[in-house]
């Protein structure tokens, strides 16, 4: 059993302190992130496309999102005119949006 404990504790002594510095968070960066009202952002999708919105949800960015800045996501489902569903994500922060998935995007785009 000691066998095993010793490079365990080794090996968390290591690890823990480089943890800690990657995820510790300034006060300036709390202060600086502000997201957009949630609302907002539902009414933004709404303006873009037509139709009944019938999910929304807050995501954490995949990793390609991380990449392009963003640090949170609100998704959107909607339901088009037409019956199909678009899967919507736009970042939090600016509103800008990421990803738009699923079929008749065109024909739900408003003009």
């Amino acid at each position: 059993m000691r066998r095993y404990l010793y490079p365990f504790l080794i090996l968390m002594t290591l690890v823990l302190p480089a943890a800690a510095q990657d995820t510790a968070l300034t006060t300036q960066d709390i202060e600086q992130f502000r997201p957009q009202p949630f609302h907002e952002m539902a009414a933004l999708v709404a303006q873009r496309y037509s139709g009944r919105m019938v999910a929304a949800q807050i995501q954490p960015p995949t990793a390609q999102e991380r990449a392009m800045g963003a640090s949170l996501i609100y998704e959107f489902r909607l339901v088009t005119t037409q019956r199909n569903l678009l899967n919507i994500r736009i970042d939090a922060r600016d509103g800008k949006f990421l990803d738009v998935a699923g079929r008749g995007q065109l024909q739900a785009r408003r003009k």
